[in-house]
């Protein structure tokens, strides 16, 4: 039904209802005159006898309030479900009825993961080493150029945006924030540290955020303009530029640039690197843990995703390497010895049962923009989901699919073709599927349907009047190529498997030889450092 339609019934029903009511004659005359100006008036002379309604007086004894609502209950129960106001469930069918286990799908999973021969694993782990130190060994700001940096300011000067108080930020606000960053004499540190805590890299120095708009989804609150990134403890970094207070750095990490608190991390010497940058290296395997010191004190706190350099195994143990501030800031190491129930020697063999593993470690998480809260958004999750296996991610979404893997397009094609070639072509835990925004790790599956693990905000939705909402997720999720399709405002244009546009398959060539007709070998260069705002349907 229109929404013209919908209005008008609005009307009817509040005129009707207040004529039948009212025991006022000169109301109940405004209201035959309003109902006569409308077409529903004849609606309601079917109802109501002619007579009846033009001799007011007895119409009230006559004709009850009820009667006149069972005769607009059918057209009101047709409104309630063309316009999705029926209460709809929490949560999108895909999440309530697929298992949220990913050992539940094992059975269905035809293609082998592998494990990948054990020369072949070994030498991506080393691909990923050489990228995670990488900024140890630079003079220089590789990627956080003068340029880069000032634009950002510019950026938000032209854009003010909203504070955390839904109010407007002042010019005032950005000027002093450029100010305090003091970059006429950018950079002005040059130095290498290692992150002694969770920190979160962001575009100007300033912890308050910016949004587009006051009020909350997409353009508001939880997406924070100024997020870049988390960075976990003991991450090594290096800075490039201290503020004029000396409480702001900005620093590169081996994925993204951004201002960090001063108060989060220390500096390392070249003994510390020396030592720090060991031949072997250990893995966290159990998400949202913290370790302890070898005199049994709290260390840091460990998330999937974080490396340290092993020192020896035991049975039930590994001995381990952490880092710490000293009262002059410097990084000072020591042992730690954790359960290999938390941690693991790098790289984890890549086979289902640690795929299932890891991934289910990650499941139900809630989403976190850009990391905030701790948590993490789409590309955090691929990223932390490979790192075990030791296969280096970029932070940016677009950037995972199209700069590491072998590139397979599915721009102009059908939802079904898409479907097809995915199932064909795609190897479980080993791909992965993007549209602009999102990345999803395609992990098999269920009755000749594709399955995607995925840390999804929400879905577009329409409502009658046009105006544009979310059915959030919030999560990390199992689901089709079609989450959110039973739901009747779903935005048409907004259907995830009419957006994938491509899918990167990251076994060596070797193992996806079926793959090779018909795609673009991606670049070799992965290092590319940008800014990452991903993870929204």
């Amino acid at each position: 039904m229109k929404l013209e339609a919908q209005v008008e019934l609005s009307h009817m029903r509040s005129y009707v209802g207040l004529y039948c009511k009212s025991n006022n004659p000169a109301q109940r005359r405004v209201m035959r005159l309003k109902l006569q100006k409308r077409s529903e008036w004849k609606f309601v002379s079917r109802i109501i006898p002619h007579k009846q309604v033009l001799n007011t007086p007895q119409l009230a004894a006559e004709i009850s309030y009820q009667s006149l609502l069972w005769g607009f209950i059918p057209v009101i129960l047709i409104l309630f479900f063309l316009s999705g106001c029926l209460r709809q469930p929490d949560t999108i069918k895909d999440v309530r009825e697929l298992p949220q286990d990913h050992a539940s799908y094992l059975k269905d999973t035809a293609k082998p993961i592998g494990p990948l021969p054990a020369e072949t694993q070994a030498r991506i782990d080393e691909d990923y080493n050489i990228i995670y130190f990488s900024v140890w060994h630079q003079r220089q700001p590789f990627h956080a150029s003068p340029d880069r940096v000032s634009s950002l300011f510019k950026k938000f000067g032209r854009s003010l945006g909203y504070g955390e108080n839904k109010k407007k930020h002042s010019m005032a606000w950005i000027k002093k924030l450029q100010q305090n960053a003091l970059l006429d004499n950018y950079p002005n540190a040059l130095h290498f540290a290692i992150t002694t805590r969770h920190t979160n890299l962001r575009m100007l120095p300033t912890q308050g955020p910016h949004f587009y708009k006051p009020e909350g989804d997409i353009s508001g609150w939880p997406f924070d303009n100024l997020q870049i990134s988390s960075v976990a403890a003991n991450t090594p970094i290096f800075v490039c530029h201290l503020s004029a207070d000396k409480s702001w750095a900005l620093v590169e990490t081996n994925f993204a640039f951004g201002w960090i608190p001063v108060e989060d991390y220390a500096r390392v010497d070249d003994s510390f690197i020396k030592t720090w940058e060991s031949s072997r290296y250990a893995v966290i395997i159990k998400d949202k843990t913290s370790i302890l010191d070898a005199k049994g004190n709290f260390g840091i706190r460990t998330s999937i995703g974080q490396i340290f350099p092993l020192v020896n195994e035991m049975t039930d143990k590994l001995e381990i390497l952490i880092a710490a501030a000293d009262k002059n800031n410097c990084a000072v190491i020591k042992q730690a010895f954790v359960s290999r129930q938390i941690v693991a020697p790098k790289p984890l063999l890549l086979n289902y049962h640690n795929a299932i593993k890891i991934a289910n470690e990650l499941i139900d998480e809630p989403y976190g923009w850009g990391g905030l809260y701790g948590n993490r958004d789409c590309s955090a999750m691929t990223r932390d989901f490979f790192t075990p296996f030791g296969i280096w991610l970029p932070r940016h979404s677009e950037d995972q699919v199209k700069e590491v893997g072998t590139y397979v397009d599915l721009q102009g094609l059908d939802p079904a073709e898409k479907e097809k070639i995915i199932l064909e072509k795609g190897i479980p835990y080993l791909s992965l599927l993007w549209r602009k925004g999102h990345v999803m790790l395609y992990i098999g599956k269920q009755n000749d349907r594709a399955l995607i693990f995925h840390n999804a905000w929400g879905l577009k939705t329409i409502d009658l009047s046009g105006r544009e909402g979310r059915k959030i997720i919030g999560k990390a999720v199992i689901t089709t190529l079609y989450p959110g399709n039973e739901l009747s405002n779903l935005d048409p244009d907004g259907l995830l498997i009419k957006n994938i546009a491509a899918m990167s398959i990251l076994a060596p060539e070797k193992q996806n030889e079926q793959t090779q007709q018909n795609v673009i070998p991606a670049t070799k260069n992965i290092n590319g450092v940008i800014p990452a705002k991903a993870g929204i349907q």
